[in-house]
């Protein structure tokens, strides 16, 4: 009996039924295993082999482009992708509490998991036109955290597409017709499920946030 049939039928890939496992607990200790590993070692390769194993090698080693993980969402009628780096949470929407003598940019608090959390109106700062009234079977608002160098804003957005795999390759220059607030914090755009997504910049846009929300 070969090497292979032995391991299958009779080892212990079998019924183990071979007398010699009383001996050899495995049967990669047995000596007829041992041999078959030999003549195998010892058999020539074949043809092309050395070139395939060359050319897998090669492939593995090549430097893979790793794009961001992105975040992508809906902010009155536009499609944006945020890094997910700089994202806390992804939260329900929450009543908002107004702050005294705080208007304009600033929605008010909202209470995320006990912490107060400054809400701005996202779609406002960057001029976004915004998304015709909720009707029923519309997909649900969420609130987004994000954070950055100790810097926590939350904002509410229509909606969540979820961390979507866009290809960078295919990144296009931020069109004209882009509002100037949101074509300052805008590094392009990527297509994605026949749309375009805009891409920001988390540092463009923080820094837009302390100038035009920080008191």
């Amino acid at each position: 009996m070969d090497a292979e049939a032995c391991w299958r039928s009779i080892g212990v890939g079998g019924d183990r039924s071979c007398p010699e496992l009383t001996r050899f607990l495995h049967c990669r200790d047995c000596p007829v295993l041992v041999q078959a590993a030999e003549r195998l070692r010892e058999r020539e390769l074949p043809e092309g082999y050395a070139e395939d194993a060359a050319r897998t090698a090669a492939q593995t080693l090549e430097p893979r482009r790793k794009d961001p993980t992105l975040l992508v969402f809906r902010l009155g009628t536009e499609w944006l992708a945020l890094e997910t780096a700089c994202i806390e949470e992804i939260a329900s929407l929450q009543p908002v509490h107004r702050v005294a003598h705080r208007g304009g940019l600033v929605a008010g608090l909202v209470n995320v998991r006990g912490q107060l959390l400054l809400t701005v109106r996202l779609g406002e700062l960057l001029d976004l036109t915004p998304a015709p009234s909720r009707r029923p079977g519309d997909p649900v608002g969420r609130l987004i955290v994000m954070a950055r160098d100790g810097t926590t804003w939350a904002f509410a957005v229509d909606e969540v597409e979820g961390v979507v795999p866009l290809v960078m390759a295919e990144q296009a220059p931020p069109p004209a017709t882009l509002p100037a607030a949101l074509a300052a914090v805008t590094t392009g755009t990527v297509p994605w499920a026949a749309r375009r997504i805009t891409l920001l910049s988390s540092a463009r846009l923080f820094e837009l946030l302390d100038s035009k929300v920080v008191p």
